[in-house]
């Protein structure tokens, strides 16, 4: 029999053979649940605000600060500096000390040029040659992590010509020890050997001679081709001894070198 009595609040009767708390009691247990679910889940995150960055004048305005930031290390890396070397600051200071918008420094105005030009090359003439997946130029395309880009043979001919043989020399040696490997400088035989076709096309016999036996020095074994400039060198400033070598030597690895035996009938005055 059930009973027609009003259930008070936290009291259990008996409904068909079912206990059953009462309506009041169910309900506040469901908005406790609630409750505490609401309590236990996370507010949803709030987007945050991207940084506003000044005086950006390249780049777009709405930038994120992540993409902006790997641009920047890439531009250290390439050319081997640090921020300082476009923004101003001192060095070993904090962030909050520099001053990335100004444009104070003449580097920074010439990085902007750059990103131009190189925007330009892959735009205009690489993206418009009609290849898949075309390499774009870069900042270290040319940099090679220098701030100024020289080839090799480039930088030895202005220290020949701006000061001395013996400068040229201790300079190459130089950036071999300290350099070889990182990609700054080709310190093979080629930038050596056409660096000597121009001084001998300048009648500048001691230079040849004295960067065509440092070439044989360090890059061993030399080509056929660094041999005889070698010899072509000694003979023009007229070590002819020197040239002799040289020559014979070209024969003991190749005998049917028509120009080395030419040279050398030559330097012996006629006779084989």
């Amino acid at each position: 029999m059930q009973s027609d009595m009003p259930i008070a609040f936290g009291q259990v009767r008996t409904f068909g053979g079912f206990r059953v708390a009462s309506i009041a009691n169910m309900v506040l247990a469901l908005a406790f649940t609630a409750i505490g679910v609401a309590a236990q889940t996370p507010a949803p995150a709030q987007p945050q605000a991207q940084p506003q960055f000044k005086n950006l004048q390249y780049f777009p305005k709405t930038i994120a600060r992540d993409e902006l930031m790997g641009t920047m290390r890439g531009f250290s890396f390439s050319l081997n500096v640090r921020c300082l070397y476009c923004h101003v600051g001192k060095e070993g200071a904090s962030f909050k000390d520099t001053n990335f918008e100004s444009d104070e420094k003449e580097t920074k105005l010439t990085a902007r040029a750059m990103l131009r030009m190189t925007e330009a090359i892959n735009r205009q003439y690489i993206g418009k040659l009609g290849r898949k997946d075309p390499r774009e130029v870069g900042c270290v395309t040319c940099h090679h992590r220098l701030t100024t880009p020289i080839t090799m043979n480039a930088l030895l001919a202005d220290t020949l010509e701006k000061k001395d043989i013996p400068s040229a020399i201790a300079l190459y040696r130089d950036l071999r020890k300290r350099d070889l490997g990182g990609g700054q400088y080709d310190f093979g035989e080629t930038p050596l050997n056409q660096l000597t076709e121009g001084l001998l096309k300048k009648q500048k016999t001691q230079e040849a001679a004295a960067i065509m036996e440092l070439n044989v020095e360090v890059n061993t074994p030399p080509s056929m081709w660094s041999l005889n400039l070698l010899a072509m060198s000694h003979k023009a400033n007229q070590q002819t001894d020197k040239a002799k070598t040289d020559f014979q030597k070209i024969l003991e690895l190749n005998p049917q070198d028509a120009f080395a035996k030419k040279q050398l009938e030559e330097l012996n005055g006629g006779k084989e």
